[in-house]
């Protein structure tokens, strides 16, 4: 059986104040890592409710999203975030329910 894509909705909330950087910090995800082997789908949400971010993210296999965290601006990333928000990102795992049958 082929592998399904791997689905994920991870939210990351700022710190007071610190909204402007995390959120170029978050910004700059995006080309570069659209631009990887295996990526579908990378985008980023700002709640309108809260302020909080969410990246939907599409990867074709388990195996992009590992490559994907040993990519440079994902180590940035994680290594910036401490000072940005007010905890570690809380990724989802998303599984699709088919709801046309």
């Amino acid at each position: 059986m082929a592998d399904e894509n791997v689905i994920i909705y991870a939210t990351l909330t700022p710190k007071a104040g610190k909204e402007t950087d995390l959120e170029t910090l978050l910004r700059g995800m995006c080309s570069p890592s659209r631009a990887e082997s295996g990526c579908i789908v990378y985008d980023l949400y700002r709640s309108t409710k809260n302020g909080t971010f969410h990246f939907f993210e599409i990867w074709k296999t388990q195996a992009d999203i590992e490559a994907h965290r040993d990519e440079p601006h994902f180590k940035h990333f994680r290594t910036s975030l401490e000072n940005l928000t007010e905890g570690p990102p809380l990724p989802d795992f998303l599984s699709r329910i088919d709801s046309r049958t």
